[in-house]
């Protein structure tokens, strides 16, 4: 009796948790549902509709938050000032830990200021102190202080009105120095010049650098005159230099460098002397000159940097080897070592090298030149036929920087100098939303679904990826490589090649093009100087005068459009993939049928590849690259193979 009793319960409860999933499903169904009309009808600008269906979604919907928001904007603009208010508080109130916080506080607060209710102000400065990192934080410090500046006009009191201009003129200086070419930065400006407080001399380098930054180089000269010059020095020299005052700007540079070199930031004064080199056709010695008369400044491992860049190839290890012993932890000092390091394996001096290579590996872990130097010693000890530690490096530099040039041609040392993937069988996939954080992921995944993505946008407005892939969806597709490209950077280690964000870095657009066009060709090396090129920017021209996805010359173009009697239009995707394609084809077979020589033809010229293939000492192709006279060929070249090989790897 007890064992049918308890059958019969776990049957109820069985078919209890069903029922309840099922209008789970139901509810979850219906309320995507409602939200999706809401939505049509916000797009449509019918608010009235877009409300009601809104007001329909049920409170324990994931996207109810999102629903709150749309019916407070849409009561908001139907002039329903009472009802924004009230779901505005209600997110404020009820999901305190939704992303959506900050921005509902924030148009709630924008609510209250417009009506001209000082409560505004307790909303703003919440913002600013516990969401400081936001946009919404900076714009509340510009509302904050012209709440206080109308405070300030309305106050009989001196006392009081003194103080709140005060606290109006710290607002508006931190929004200027936080935002020096913001929105609000001149009407910042201008408040600060009604407030009648005469400003310190640090805020006067603050509106100094706003100005410059604008381009407003006259207003900004005013400003730097009354800044302390051991801050200013620099941008002011800049600025200086831009308006063309060359003397002022030259005496600024060289009293900066001897009494105030350590004051500002050192990249300004880079710059600075950038400029101040541009005055001279002879760089070195006027290099020499700087160096010699101001070798106490900060930025003598700048200019031993400059002087080696500058210097014949007979001196240029010196000052390189000069630059890392004195500056080990400068800015330049990686490079420097890397310089010399290579240099010792090209005079065949292995063993010093080695050392050298040692030393940089130790010493810096995550620069620009690290994955060359892991690469090179690989190949000394293939060189020096110890297979097993030269396989190592190799490995090494596949598994530190598995997304670089080097890690490419890592890859082809270990599998006997293969260099193209020719008959892989390439794998289209979707561009998938790159979401990572759990704690609102079915929302946002819910709102990709419904195609809301301002709200996405609005979920995620810090992280670079997910605004990349919104930017890929409006069509954006340069914008959306960029942010990616910067996002994943700075991303150590790099995630595995399935993860979704890698498909926004190298995205497979015109691919079919490629492949339709490709003749004898890997379509995905004609994907890679695409994407190189142009960014998948169909219309873009160079000042050069090229075109294109492909970036073509017009004439170029033309004779290749006679000979194969095709269609010359660059504009046209088709046609400028097909004219590049067979463009490439005819590099290539005139260039051994090698890719790489192809590639370096395709950016230098292929007269110029045909002289360095004459004229340059070199063992072999790697070799052959780091020697390219032109840097941008050089760099053109490891571009190009290194975004072929992270293609290779994700499709």
């Amino acid at each position: 009796m007890k064992d049918k009793v308890l059958a019969i319960i776990i049957l109820l409860c069985i078919s209890l948790f069903g029922i309840c999933f099922v209008q789970s499903k139901l509810s979850e169904n219906r309320d995507i549902e409602k939200y999706s009309r809401g939505l049509e009808a916000y797009k449509n600008s019918d608010y009235h509709t877009a409300y009601r269906y809104f007001s329909k979604v049920s409170m324990f919907s994931d996207i109810k938050t999102p629903a709150l928001f749309r019916q407070a904007r849409c009561a908001a603009l139907l002039g329903d000032v009472r009802a924004a208010k009230r779901h505005y508080s209600m997110i404020l109130f009820m999901y305190p830990n939704s992303q959506l916080f900050v921005v509902s506080e924030y148009n709630l607060a924008m609510l209250l200021y417009e009506l001209g209710d000082y409560g505004a102000r307790k909303h703003f400065v919440h913002i600013i102190k516990y969401y400081p990192e936001t946009d919404f934080a900076l714009a509340s410090e510009y509302y904050v202080a012209s709440i206080d500046m109308v405070e300030a006009g309305k106050s009989k009191f001196y006392r009081r009105r003194t103080n709140l201009k005060h606290k109006a003129l710290n607002h508006f200086i931190r929004y200027v120095k936080l935002s020096p070419d913001g929105r609000f930065t001149q009407e910042s400006i201008n408040k600060i010049a009604k407030l009648g407080i005469a400003i310190t001399d640090e805020d006067s380098l603050a509106l100094a650098k706003s100005y410059f930054m604008r381009g407003l180089y006259y207003n900004a000269a005013l400003y730097f005159n009354e800044a302390p010059i051991e801050l200013a020095w620099a941008k002011f020299a800049k600025n200086e230099f831009k308006r063309g005052n060359y003397p002022l700007a030259k005496t600024l540079v060289e009293n900066g460098l001897k009494h105030h070199s350590y004051t500002v930031d050192r990249h300004d004064a880079y710059d600075a002397i950038d400029e101040y080199l541009k005055l001279n056709n002879e760089k070195l010695p006027v290099i020499n000159y700087l160096l010699s008369h101001y070798s106490n400044s900060n930025c003598v491992d700048y200019l031993l940097y400059l002087k080696a860049k500058y210097s014949d190839d007979t001196q240029k290890d010196t000052v390189y080897e000069q630059l890392f012993d004195k500056y080990p932890d400068s800015d330049f000092s990686a490079e420097a070592l890397y310089k010399v390091f290579y240099s010792q394996i090209d005079k065949e001096n292995f063993d010093k090298a080695i050392k050298l290579g040692q030393k940089h590996i130790s010493h810096f872990k995550k620069s620009d030149t690290s994955p060359a130097v892991l690469f090179w010693m690989g190949k000394i000890y293939e060189r020096k036929h110890n297979s097993i530690l030269a396989k190592s490096y190799y490995k090494s530099v596949m598994s530190k920087y598995p997304d670089s040039y080097y890690s490419y041609r890592a890859y082809c040392k270990l599998h006997k100098d293969k260099e193209l993937f020719i008959d892989a069988n390439v794998k289209t996939k979707p561009v998938l939303f790159p979401c990572l954080d759990k704690t609102e992921q079915n929302m946002a995944t819910k709102l990709v679904k419904l195609g809301d993505y301002d709200f996405v946008s609005e979920l995620y407005k810090n992280d670079d990826f997910v605004q990349s892939w919104i930017a890929y969806r409006q069509g954006k597709v340069v914008h959306s490589i960029l942010l990616a490209q910067k996002a994943m950077k700075e991303l150590y280690p790099k995630p595995k090649y399935d993860d979704v964000r890698w498909r926004l870095v190298y995205p497979l657009n015109y691919f079919y093009l490629a492949e339709k066009y490709k003749g004898n060709q890997d379509p995905l090396m004609l994907l890679s100087i695409i994407r190189e090129e142009s960014h998948f920017n169909p219309g873009i021209k160079s000042s050069a005068g090229a075109v294109g996805l492909m970036q073509l010359m017009p004439a170029t173009a033309d004779e290749i459009a006679r000979v194969y009697g095709v269609s010359n239009n660059l504009l046209n995707p088709e046609a400028n993939i097909r004219l590049g394609s067979l463009y490439y084809s005819k590099m290539k077979e005139y260039l051994f049928n090698r890719d790489i020589y192809a590639i370096m033809a395709y950016n230098g010229g292929r007269s110029s590849v045909e002289r360095w293939i004459k004229r340059l000492k070199y063992r072999d192709i790697d070799d052959f690259v780091e020697k390219i006279p032109y840097p941008e060929t050089q760099m053109y070249v490891k571009k190009v193979f290194k975004s072929y090989w992270n293609y290779s790897n994700i499709y």
